[in-house]
C-alpha cells in the first residue's frame, strides 16, 4: 500500500478510462446505482450502455433524468430510494418506478452484516473532485451516500468534476480505492459563455432575473445546467438552486417556532415545505449558541453561522462544527460560505443519522415537515389521498427519533394548515385508508402550523385532538370537533 501512496499518480493514470470503456464493466442484469445530481455525461453514457444490454436495473435518489425511467430504451427495475422528487414522481405514479423504503440509519446494515437479503449496486456512478496532491478525491457538498456506496460496491465509476466545491469532513477516498476514473470530460463552467447565452438567447423579460441567479449560484450548481440555463424560467431555476420566497403562512409558522427554540439547541432542519423556509423566515434569529447536526442544508443556514447565531459551542458531538450528510438544499450564498470552511463537515449517513448517536447532542431539536397529521398525532409526510406517494421518508424517521430519544430534545413537525388553495385541511380526523404513516403517534411531540403550537407529549387521545384542532384552519375546526366526538367522545 505504501507504494500506491508514493506512486499514486501512476495508479490514478492506470485507472483512467473513456466513458465508453468505463461502461463495459456494466453487465446485463446488473443493479446500477446512480448518485443524486449525477453529471449528465455519465448518466448519458450509462443509458447508452443499458440500451446495448437491454436489461439493467437502476437505483437512484431524487432522480432528474427522464431517460433512466424510459422502459422503451431498456428493461429492468427502476428503484428510487429515500427521495422521489418532483421530476420522477410521474414515473412512480405510472408504476414504472418502485420505492425502496430504507432509512439512512439502516441503509447499509444488511450488506455490512452479510445478510442474504442484502442488495447493494453492482456498479456505482458518481462524480468526484480532482485528486489532491496526496492522491485523495472527495465527493463535494452533495455527498449523501457517495462515499458509503463507493466503499461497498464491487465497481465504482467516478467522473472527475473540476467544478466541485471543496468541503471538509469524512469525505475523502484515495484513488487506489476507486476502480475507474473518467477525467477530462467535465470542464470548468464557462461563466462568460453562459452570460452571453442569457443576454442573447433567453427571453428578454427573463434575462435580468437569470443573471441575478447566476451571481448567487456556485460553479457546481451551474455545471448541472450550464448549456440549458438560459432556457429555464427564473422561478424554476431559483427554486432548484435554493432561492426561496417566504409566504405568509410559512412566516407565521416561523414566528410560532421562534417561541420554542432555546439557546444552545442543536438543530436539524428538513428540506421539505415549509421547514426549509425556517432559516429565511427568521425562526432562529433570537437564539444564541445554536449547533447544527442535520441531514442536509436549507437556504440561510450558513448565513446564520456567519452572523454568529450558530457557533456549536454547546454541542456534545463535534463541538464547534456544523455536521451534515450533504449541504444540498443550501443556496449559492450559503455554499460559498461553506466552501473549504472547516467549520462545516460532512460525514457518512449511517453514522450522522443514527439516532443512538445523534440523540447524544445537547438539546437535539428536529424540525421536519408533514403532509397531514391526524387527531391522534400520526404524522404522514410521504403521501396524500391514501397512498399516492409525493416523496419518501428522507431522514425524517432518523432525526425525529433522535430528538425524541434525546434527554432534553424536542421533535417538531411544521406544516401549513391547508392544502390545495385552502380547500383541504392538513389536520384530519383520520388518515385515509392506505396512508403511509411516517411517524407513529407514540413518537409525536410538537406540531406547529400558522395558527399555533400543539403539544402532544403526555396527552391522551382526546387531549391530542383538542390540541390539534386548535391549530387547524378555523374553517375546518367545527367539522373536526364533530368527528373527534364521534371517534373518542
Amino acid at each position: 500500500m505504501a507504494i500506491r501512496y508514493q506512486n499514486w499518480r501512476d495508479e490514478y493514470k492506470s485507472r483512467q478510462k473513456s466513458l465508453a470503456e468505463a461502461m463495459q464493466v456494466i453487465k446485463e442484469g446488473d443493479l446500477v446505482g446512480v448518485t443524486i445530481l449525477c453529471p449528465a455525461p455519465l448518466v448519458q453514457a450509462f443509458i447508452e450502455r443499458a440500451k446495448q444490454l437491454g436489461n439493467v436495473s437502476v437505483r437512484t435518489l431524487a432522480p432528474n433524468y427522464p431517460d433512466l425511467f424510459n422502459t422503451e430504451l431498456f428493461k429492468g427495475e427502476r428503484e428510487i430510494e429515500l427521495f422521489i422528487g418532483d421530476a420522477m414522481r410521474p414515473a412512480h405514479d405510472a408504476k414504472i418506478a418502485t420505492y425502496l423504503p430504507n432509512t439512512f440509519m439502516l441503509g447499509m446494515k444488511a450488506f455490512d452484516n452479510g445478510r442474504p437479503e442484502a442488495r447493494i449496486p453492482d456498479v456505482f456512478l458518481t462524480p468526484c473532485s480532482p485528486p489532491n496532491e496526496h492522491g485523495y478525491v472527495h465527493f463535494g457538498p452533495h455527498m449523501w451516500q457517495r462515499k458509503s456506496y463507493a466503499k461497498r460496491c464491487k465497481h465504482t465509476i467516478a467522473i472527475v468534476d473540476p467544478n466541485i466545491t471543496p468541503v471538509h469532513g469524512d469525505v475523502w477516498m484515495h484513488v487506489s480505492e476507486i476502480e475507474t476514473f473518467i477525467d477530462g470530460v467535465m470542464k470548468p463552467v464557462d461563466i462568460p459563455a453562459m452570460e452571453e447565452r442569457v443576454r442573447t438567447q433567453a427571453k428578454e423579460e427573463d434575462r435580468q432575473a437569470l443573471l441575478d441567479i447566476m451571481k448567487r449560484a456556485t460553479p457546481d450548481q451551474l455545471a448541472l445546467v450550464e448549456h440549458t440555463f438560459h432556457t429555464f424560467p427564473p422561478s424554476l431555476l431559483g427554486a432548484a438552486l435554493g432561492i426561496q420566497e417566504v409566504d405568509p403562512a410559512a412566516q407565521a409558522i416561523a414566528d410560532n417556532l421562534r417561541q420554542i427554540i432555546r439557546d444552545g439547541d442543536t438543530i436539524q432542519v428538513g428540506v421539505g415545505q415549509p421547514s426549509q423556509l425556517m432559516f429565511l423566515a427568521g425562526a432562529f434569529d433570537d437564539a444564541k449558541h445554536l449547533g447544527v447536526h442535520t441531514e442536509l442544508g436549507s437556504p440561510g443556514l450558513a448565513k446564520l453561522w456567519a452572523r454568529g447565531i450558530i457557533d456549536g459551542s454547546k454541542k456534545t458531538l463535534f463541538p464547534g462544527k456544523c455536521i451534515a450528510v450533504a449541504w444540498t438544499g443550501c443556496d449559492g450564498e450559503d455554499l460559498k460560505i461553506i466552501a473549504d470552511n472547516p467549520a462545516f463537515e460532512l460525514h457518512q449517513h449511517d453514522i450522522v443519522l443514527n439516532p443512538a448517536f445523534m440523540s447524544q447532542n445537547h438539546q437535539m431539536t428536529s424540525i421536519n415537515s408533514a403532509i397531514a397529521v391526524d387527531l391522534l398525532g400520526q404524522i404522514a409526510s410521504e403521501d396524500r389521498f391514501g397512498g399516492h406517494m409525493v416523496n419518501g421518508t428522507g431522514g425524517q424517521p432518523d432525526t425525529h427519533m433522535a430528538a425524541a430519544m434525546c434527554k432534553n430534545g424536542r421533535a417538531i413537525t411544521v406544516m401549513r394548515s391547508t392544502a390545495m388553495d385552502g380547500t383541504i385541511s392538513k389536520v384530519v380526523a383520520k388518515h385515509e385508508a392506505g396512508t403511509l404513516v411516517t411517524i407513529p403517534r407514540y413518537l409525536a411531540d410538537t406540531i406547529i402550523t400558522e395558527y399555533g403550537v400543539a403539544r402532544l407529549l403526555d396527552k391522551n387521545h382526546r387531549q391530542r385532538a383538542e390540541e390539534l384542532i386548535s391549530i387547524a384552519h378555523p374553517d375546518f375546526r367545527a367539522e373536526l370537533r364533530r368527528e373527534a366526538k364521534e371517534l373518542w367522545g
